[in-house]
């Protein structure tokens, strides 16, 4: 840089001087013409003022012998009366112009090469009158040369000068670039600091104003990036101490399926020493299948259970869409260790179903011993009442009971395997309703059936989904509503949907509606004798044969339920 700055300076200051020196030579070129011109002309005059008469020609004969000057006396016409160079030849002068424009009566210098001579001649004529009245034509010449000796004179003094100008050019070039060089060389340090965390800033100089103004502009800017780089550095620790210590593995893959950021729990979930960034996926995680798994879902969102070894990982991938930020796209995998909440869940359905096993036997025992009593007949009337209570309980508990075990056996997969068979939908659907046409007709439900569909599936578990969805929308109807069943067939996909002009169901309770026991509002559900297990069942079921469940609900305006089977070729 400094030895760039130097050429540059030196070039240009050089190329002044140059330019000088050459604009000098020219002006005092110039200037000795101007002088030969003018002395030239005064000369001239001075000759014509002392032609009176012809025999006064003979008074240039001094001019002979100077063999650097030369006078001509011409008439009109051009032709030569008097010539002091005797080697001239006595030719017409007539087409001369110095001659011409003397005779026009506007006289001027003309130089132009003389072949008698044999070099370039200044030639100025003038017009005179004689004392007989006879014009003539005086002209006067100089070799040119004589105006070299002039540029001879001043040459040595612009020489001089030249080298001094060059000399001084050489060493303010030099300091010039010294003093660039250093504060650009201090500016790259103070911008090197920077980079590093530390800002120093420039050091000023107001006696340069300009220079000053742009080092106070570069320390405003850095010290700005300073507090900016700063605060970023301290949100990126941030960031980096909660991703490094939250429980989740968090891995960042692009395109290539190349690893982009590891998190330490990711490193520990998987038993790695490093992140192994810009490798593959494998380097990490040291199971194919998973990773082929996580490769074929990277470009849409997914979320899996994966069992790896004795843990079972909860697999969660998002697409980063490609953006001007980064300008590029990658795929965040988060895994989540759900060892311990499956072991706990597990212990849950072990003893929700060992409670239910449990309870079955003395509810069945209790609701036969009320039968009993029932079917003999008490004399006292309250206790009749009280054993009727106690039988409807023992019929809801044992409903209640029998939705457990089913729920409990639906969790742990331990349905009996049917033999799948084609089930016509329409008829299960007229089956369920006439069940429930006692209770529809004692709150004026009316119920129908449209459209027409058939599945192979496993007939059971159809009954049980069409049946909980009809009893629910008996139940939680009003009165004089309706419940309509619509079904519907296409070569993708067979649709079950069951709707209802019921109380409907307010938007904030529509995702935990399929959870155990919960219940919109418990003294309807008391009411109605459902057992809160019902959706639940369904949601199961539907998981089960690869369904699509989907509730939706307006309050006030009733209730619809959508399930969606998706059947394959046997």
């Amino acid at each position: 840089m400094k030895k760039k700055i130097f050429i540059r300076v030196f070039g240009i200051a050089a190329l002044s001087v140059l330019l000088v020196f050459a604009f000098g030579i020219v002006a005092v070129s110039r200037n000795a013409k101007a002088i030969t011109a003018d002395g030239l002309a005064q000369e001239t005059r001075l000759v014509c003022s002392f032609l009176h008469e012809s025999t006064d020609f003979s008074g240039l004969s001094g001019a002979e012998a100077n063999d650097a000057f030369r006078a001509t006396v011409l008439d009109m016409s051009g032709n030569v009366l008097y010539e002091s160079d005797t080697r001239s030849p006595l030719e017409n002068h007539a087409d001369r112009e110095e001659v011409r424009c003397a005779i026009e009566g506007h006289p001027t210098t003309v130089e132009r090469y003389s072949d008698t001579f044999g070099c370039k001649m200044t030639y100025y004529a003038e017009k005179t009158t004689l004392a007989d009245g006879r014009e003539v034509v005086v002209r006067l010449a100089v070799r040119s040369r004589s105006i070299n000796a002039y540029i001879a004179l001043a040459l040595p003094l612009l020489l001089g000068v030249l080298a001094v100008s060059l000399g001084a050019s050489v060493v303010l070039s030099r300091v010039l670039s010294d003093r660039v060089s250093a504060k650009i060389t201090e500016v790259g340090d103070s911008l090197r600091r920077l980079n590093r965390g530390n800002y120093t800033p420039i050091r000023t100089d107001t006696s340069e104003p300009e220079l000053y103004s742009v080092v106070g502009e570069i320390n405003e800017l850095s010290q700005s990036m300073h507090k900016n780089i700063t605060a970023l550095r301290r949100e990126h620790d941030k960031l980096n101490t909660v991703l490094e210590n939250i429980c989740q593995g968090i891995i960042a893959v692009d395109r290539q399926k190349k690893i982009v950021f590891a998190n330490g729990s990711a490193c520990r979930l998987f038993g790695a020493k490093d992140p192994s960034i810009g490798k593959d996926l494998v380097y990490l995680i040291d199971d194919l299948a998973l990773c082929e798994k996580i490769a074929r879902h990277l470009e849409a969102d997914d979320v899996w259970e994966y069992a790896y070894g004795d843990k079972t990982l909860s697999v969660a991938v998002r697409r980063v869409a490609e953006d001007g930020a980064c300008g590029e796209s990658f795929s965040i995998v988060i895994f989540t260790d759900m060892t311990a909440e499956r072991a706990i869940a597990r212990q849950k359905s072990d003893f929700f179903a060992n409670a239910s096993h449990e309870l079955k036997t003395p509810v069945t025992v209790m609701q036969g011993l009320s039968e009993v009593l029932l079917t003999k007949g008490v004399p006292d009337k309250t206790a009749e009442k009280q054993i009727a209570r106690i039988h409807s309980e023992c019929l809801r508990l044992s409903a209640l009971v029998s939705d457990m075990l089913k729920l409990s056996r639906l969790e742990r997969g331990e349905q009996t395997p049917q033999t799948p068979q084609e089930v016509d939908l329409r008829s299960v659907a007229q089956e369920v309703l006439s069940r429930l046409e006692e209770q529809m007709q004692k709150n004026g439900i009316t119920a129908s059936v449209e459209g027409h569909a058939t599945l192979r599936t496993d007939a059971e578990k159809l009954f049980e989904v069409m049946e909980n969805l009809c009893t629910n929308a008996v139940n939680y109807n009003r009165e004089n509503g309706s419940v309509t069943v619509s079904l519907a067939q296409t070569k993708e996909a067979v649709t079950l949907q069951v709707a209802d002009t019921g109380i409907g169901i307010a938007k904030e309770h529509l995702p935990r509606l399929c959870e155990r026991f919960y219940r919109v509002d418990e003294s309807r559900s008391k009411k109605t004798g459902g057992t809160g297990l019902g959706l639940a069942i369904v949601k199961h079921i539907c998981a089960s044969e690869g369904a699509d469940l989907s509730i939706e609900s307006t309050v006030g305006v009733g209730t619809t339920v959508t399930v969606t089977f998706h059947p394959t070729a046997d």
